[in-house]
């Protein structure tokens, strides 16, 4: 290890312009911590591509962004079906010079207890949060191993994929998509070792954002209040973790799963 005298000072740190010149794939992009996500990589000056089934608020929030000065694209995308998923990449190859990053935030969250969950509903989720991450990831790499500079993937999971579900918030099936989540990422991580390709994992806790709609205002308050921090996560709190996944100053971080949670962990 360097002592301070032989360092070389040089810090990667967030300017305005930290992502100019980059692209970066979003999906789940209409709403919540994608829409922040999106808006976090325009400010910083990235090339950004809005992916969601939603096509009202691409084109609402897509149209936000272009008149505040940002390069954004918007294409609509069903990630529980491959066509779609093809689609979004051969727009991203017909109108990006490269993708630099990517990041994965489309998902369903249910809450139903044990007996309520048929196969319909556990094929659903499963469909959206795990096999639809992967299969953003697989058309990701595809991609990326043609970058001289390889790329950044963050995928997103949840604490619940550590502790489980089960509860009010959040169900089994949800729980085990999430928790295949991280195992695939640090799978992928594994094969791609020296390929400049750097994958990683965000582990938001509970978040107050449209995903969490199910959720009434007198939970919220119970779960902010059994929470370290006092507060449930913002969107932006998971907003600016992605951003640090993606950046430079996390150019030694790989395979990971970062916990942002307000401490949940702890509860």
């Amino acid at each position: 290890m360097e002592d301070a005298a032989t360092m070389s000072g040089t810090y990667a740190t967030f300017s305005d312009n930290s992502f100019a010149g980059r692209s970066v794939l979003i999906t789940g992009a209409a709403s919540g911590m994608g829409l922040e996500t999106a808006r976090a990589f325009a400010s910083k000056g990235a090339e950004v591509v809005m992916a969601d089934r939603d096509e009202a608020g691409l084109k609402r929030y897509g149209a936000e962004l272009r008149n505040g000065g940002a390069a954004v694209h918007t294409v609509t995308v069903d990630v529980s079906d491959q066509e779609s998923i093809d689609k979004a990449f051969d727009y991203c190859d017909a109108n990006l010079a490269r993708l630099d990053n990517v990041v994965t935030c489309a998902a369903i969250i249910t809450a139903k207890r044990i007996f309520e969950q048929d196969r319909a509903h556990w094929h659903r989720v499963l469909d959206v949060n795990l096999l639809g991450s992967f299969f953003i990831v697989q058309g990701a790499v595809k991609r990326m191993l043609d970058n001289p500079d390889g790329g950044n993937i963050v995928c997103i999971a949840s604490d619940a994929g550590v502790h489980g579900g089960g509860g009010l918030i959040a169900d089994t099936a949800y729980a085990a998509s999430k928790a295949g989540t991280l195992s695939m990422v640090k799978s992928v991580a594994r094969e791609l070792a020296g390929k400049k390709i750097r994958i990683n994992a965000l582990n938001p806790g509970p978040t107050d954002s449209p995903m969490h709609s199910h959720i009434d205002q007198s939970l919220k308050d119970r779960i902010a209040g059994n929470l370290p921090m006092r507060r449930m996560g913002r969107p932006e709190d998971m907003a600016a973790a992605i951003m640090f996944l993606c950046s430079d100053a996390a150019s030694f971080t790989y395979g990971a799963a970062l916990d942002v949670d307000g401490g949940s962990m702890f509860r």
